[in-house]
């Protein structure tokens, strides 16, 4: 576990990212938090200052500001030892119908902070959050990070772009950059896109779900507590340097029977909607996790029920607010 590490978030806001502030500050970290709390979902700020007013204010620093201008970088500490770059415009459906916002924040911001991790006087490790999605749909499964890359959606080939960038900063200027490919993360303060939240809110407010195609895509849904355990233990890891790795649960599951657990937790009776498979939608994720076990250590703990009832729990309470 890190400890006393200056550390830099960007995307300290988001999903995965306030999990990650939340965790960093437990184990007495000095962290600098970036994000831009933009409009593609609301409630980022107030979620984020939420886990911050539990905290000594001495142990970290927000600045609200967007990663496209380098100058938000120009008050940061040059003795950053940590840098997890989470900072980006998600969503693949989203991206379809906005490539050039997508390429322009999401491949502009990761070269401003490899940048700014050449300048820094004692950087030990930058983690770049990367998507399974790069792998577009899989020849074989489950996909090995060998995999050939094949984006069907611009946010995937920003994604892939990326970790270009990443490999070629490790490579010229050797700076110590690991990539991660995430597999469809869920659990509390999930986006409000995301399949498993969006689902558990039609449950509750006993609506229909709308399930995209015919709902026999596989899905490797990974517990955001494992990501973030994934992402501590590349930043310790030397060997990890330039290195790239899968973090999934390697456990995929049909989106029909991730619907039937949603309606047993809930105790509900199902209603369903089957509606023409989306553009830009893989139809299956499913990780080969071996190589991040072997050299990260990375094993991950919670399975698809236990993780499906935390998160049940958590929106049950933020809809009875």
């Amino acid at each position: 576990m890190l400890t006393n590490k200056s550390i830099l978030i960007t995307g300290a806001g988001g999903f995965i990212g306030s999990h990650l502030t939340e965790t960093l500050l437990e184990n007495g970290n000095q962290l600098i938090l970036i994000d831009n709390f933009n409009d593609y979902y609301t409630g980022k700020e107030e979620q984020l200052n939420a886990i911050l007013n539990k905290y000594d204010s001495k142990n970290f620093r927000l600045i609200k500001g967007d990663l496209l201008h380098k100058k938000i970088l120009d008050g940061v500490n040059s003795n950053v030892e940590v840098i997890f770059h989470l900072a980006a415009q998600a969503g693949v459906r989203y991206s379809l119908n906005n490539a050039a916002e997508v390429a322009q924040n999401n491949i502009v911001s990761t070269v401003n902070i490899f940048e700014f991790g050449r300048i820094c006087n004692r950087i030990e490790k930058i983690v770049f959050a990367s998507s399974s999605s790069v792998y577009g749909n899989p020849i074989y499964t489950p996909l090995d990070e060998e995999h050939p890359k094949n984006p069907i959606s611009p946010y995937a080939v920003s994604k892939l772009c990326g970790e270009h960038y990443a490999d070629y900063y490790y490579r010229e200027y050797d700076l110590p950059i690991t990539s991660l490919r995430f597999y469809t993360v869920y659990g509390p303060r999930g986006r409000p896109d995301m399949a498993i939240r969006k689902f558990f809110e039609a449950i509750l407010k006993e609506k229909e779900i709308v399930i995209y195609g015919d709902g026999t895509q596989l899905r490797d849904f990974t517990h955001v507590s494992d990501i973030v355990n994934g992402l501590i233990l590349s930043a310790e890891k030397d060997n990890s340097n330039g290195q790239v790795f899968n973090l999934g649960c390697s456990n995929p599951i049909s989106v029909n029977d991730l619907v039937e657990k949603l309606y047993a937790i809930a105790q509900k009776t199902k209603k369903l909607k089957f509606v023409e498979k989306q553009k830009g939608d893989v139809d299956v994720t499913y990780s080969n996790t071996e190589k991040a076990k072997k050299l990260l250590a990375y094993v991950p703990k919670v399975q698809i029920d236990q993780g499906l009832k935390t998160q049940f729990e958590w929106q049950r309470k933020i809809l009875s607010n």
